[in-house]
């Protein structure tokens, strides 16, 4: 029994397609797992600045917020889930504030990450 010319080209293409899925999901799952090794290593350095608020701006999407420091080039990232709404609401622009955070690294550049919206405090200067 022989194979059509039909046949063996099917037969190749497929061989093709689940090739191109094993490769994919190969190199998809190992970049996952090395993401979540850095997260993890991350989690654990803990951090405390202080400074004067120099930039606030939410996130385009995810109700996040990013405040600048002039104390560091790090920015302070406050995820929604961590009260980025309530800080947003009670710091402004040109207030000193302190920071306890963990170093966090997103797509490569470090930051400081909250927790928890308690890990921001207002110093009054007055």
């Amino acid at each position: 029994m022989r194979m059509q010319k039909e046949e063996k080209t099917a037969v190749v293409l497929l061989l093709m397609a689940l090739g191109s899925l094993a490769i994919a999901f190969w190199a998809f799952n190992s970049e996952e797992s090395i993401q979540d090794d850095n997260a993890s290593a991350k989690h654990d350095e803990q951090i405390s600045v202080e400074g004067l608020v120099t930039e606030m701006n939410p996130t385009k999407s995810g109700g996040n917020l990013i405040i600048e420091l002039d104390s560091t080039p790090l920015p302070v990232f406050i995820p929604r889930d961590s009260g980025a709404e309530e800080i947003l609401r009670r710091v402004s622009l040109g207030d000193r504030i302190q920071v306890n955070g963990v170093l966090w690294e997103y797509n490569g550049n470090k930051e400081i990450k909250l927790e928890r919206a308690e890990d921001l405090e207002r110093i009054d200067t007055g």
